[in-house]
């Protein structure tokens, strides 16, 4: 498990906007877990500058919103 960012809000489109921690770019489509282990979601896009990258996480369909606003300011994680 490594260390993805600090998620900072929810888009108008429903996914996770997380500022990267180190630089370091993950795998599109690779696993999104929470500090409790849970798997919230997807790599869906990696924008912004090079030095520190914004990613965008597409959330699984089950999981809801409440739960994902509540992610906001935590550490997420990569498989």
């Amino acid at each position: 498990m490594k260390r993805l960012g600090k998620v900072l809000h929810l888009s108008t489109h429903g996914n996770l906007i997380i500022r990267s921690d180190d630089g370091s770019l993950p795998r599109m489509n690779s696993s999104v877990l929470t500090k409790k282990m849970e798997k919230i979601g997807t790599v869906y896009d990696i924008f912004g500058p090079e030095k520190d990258p914004y990613i965008s996480v597409r959330l699984f369909k089950n999981y809801p919103a409440s739960k994902a606003k509540a992610l906001i300011n935590d550490r997420v994680y990569t498989a």
